[in-house]
């Protein structure tokens, strides 16, 4: 499988947050996380990212309901960032609204549609997905 170094979580629940990070570091998922509860500064670090090349992450977890900028403004904003590589993203929320699912399946950014809260099993899937 290949092998993540760095993961994105953007969601502006800091107790979700923490549990995520605290899941994934125990799993071994990656090497390292960045965490951002706005999405306004998640693009800002991934422009940065893009432009020199530097710290682009392998994979990013981001939640659909934020304030100041949703999940959904947050992925037509990120899929104009020129990465010169696929950086997979994983909608990652409490949504069971099945428009939500639904919608997200435009994007082939998007690579799955994840509730919360985040389990073994999934992240689990989460790899299978990003090696397929």
């Amino acid at each position: 499988m290949k092998k993540i170094e760095l993961a994105y979580i953007i969601d502006d629940d800091e107790i979700i947050i923490y549990l995520t990070n605290k899941l994934i570091m125990k799993s071994d998922f990656c090497q390292s996380i960045e965490t951002f509860t706005e999405a306004e500064r998640a693009l800002e670090r991934l422009t940065l990212a893009a432009q020199t090349g530097e710290n682009i992450p392998d994979v990013i977890l981001f939640d659909l309901n934020m304030p100041h900028m949703n999940g959904w403004e947050f992925i037509e904003a990120f899929k104009k960032i020129n990465f010169g590589k696929e950086v997979p993203t994983f909608i990652f929320t409490s949504s069971i609204d099945p428009n939500d699912k639904q919608r997200s399946f435009q994007y082939t950014e998007i690579k799955d549609f994840i509730t919360k809260p985040l389990t073994l099993q999934k992240l689990d899937k989460i790899l299978r997905l990003i090696d397929a």
